[in-house]
C-alpha cells in the first residue's frame, strides 16, 4: 500500500512538471516574421555603427574619417582619404553602394613581398571574433565584385580565399587578389540573392 502511495505521488508530481512546461511554453510568444526580418537586416554593425542599408550621408556622418566619393551607374563608392587602423594593420577602406544603399564593404592591404605573417594574424583576429572559417568559392568573390568593378579580378590571382558567415547573414571574405595585395570583404546578406546566377522568384 505504501509504495503504491508513493508511486501516485512520484506520478503526480511528473504531471505537474509536464503541464508546468507546456504552460510555459504556451505563454511564449513567437516573433513575427517582420520582427525576424527586421532583425535580421540591422543586427550587422561596422567600425562605429554603420549598418546595411544606410546611404552616403549617413555612412560619412558615422564614420570619423574623411570618405572620398566616386559614382558609376546604380552603384557609387567612398574611399577612405588616407588608409584607416584594422587590428595591427593599416588599409585602404571602401564603401560600396547600390542606388545610394550600403551593400559591400572592403579592406584592402599592401602586405610586404614575401611575408605572410600579416595576413595569418588577421585570420586569425576574423576567427576569434566569427568562428572558424571555411574555403571560399574565388568565382563567388569574383561575381560580387564584378558588380561594381567589372574584370578587376582574376580568377587566376584570387587565392587563399576564406569565408566566415553571421548570424545575421552577413558573408566575410578573405583572399589575395595579387600577389602582395590582400583584401577583407562584407557583403550584405541580400547581395547574392538578387545578383547571383539563378532566378527566385516566387520560391
Amino acid at each position: 500500500m505504501k509504495k503504491k502511495v508513493i508511486a501516485a505521488a512520484v506520478l503526480g508530481f511528473v504531471l505537474f512538471i509536464s503541464c508546468s512546461a507546456a504552460e510555459n511554453m504556451q505563454q511564449q510568444s513567437v516573433p513575427s516574421i517582420r520582427d525576424t526580418l527586421n532583425t535580421y537586416e540591422s543586427s550587422f554593425k561596422f567600425r562605429s555603427g554603420v549598418t546595411w542599408g544606410m546611404n552616403q550621408t549617413s555612412v560619412q556622418e558615422t564614420e570619423p574619417i574623411k570618405m572620398d566619393r566616386y559614382s558609376s551607374g546604380d552603384w557609387s563608392v567612398m574611399i577612405s582619404s588616407e588608409p584607416v587602423e584594422v587590428s595591427r594593420f593599416t588599409a585602404d577602406l571602401v564603401y560600396m553602394f547600390q542606388k545610394d544603399s550600403l551593400q559591400m564593404i572592403t579592406y584592402e592591404f599592401l602586405a610586404e613581398e614575401g611575408n605572410t605573417l600579416n595576413y595569418q594574424y588577421l585570420t586569425g583576429a576574423l576567427c576569434s571574433v566569427y568562428g572558424e572559417n571555411k574555403s571560399a568559392d574565388i568565382r563567388r568573390i569574383k561575381r560580387l565584385m564584378d558588380c561594381i568593378y567589372p574584370g578587376r579580378y582574376s580568377e587566376a590571382t584570387l587565392a587563399q580565399a576564406f569565408e566566415w558567415n553571421t548570424q545575421d547573414g552577413t558573408s566575410i571574405f578573405q583572399y589575395y587578389y595579387s600577389e602582395n595585395r590582400f583584401a577583407i570583404l562584407y557583403v550584405y546578406p541580400g547581395m547574392e540573392n538578387r545578383n547571383g546566377e539563378y532566378i527566385v522568384n516566387g520560391l
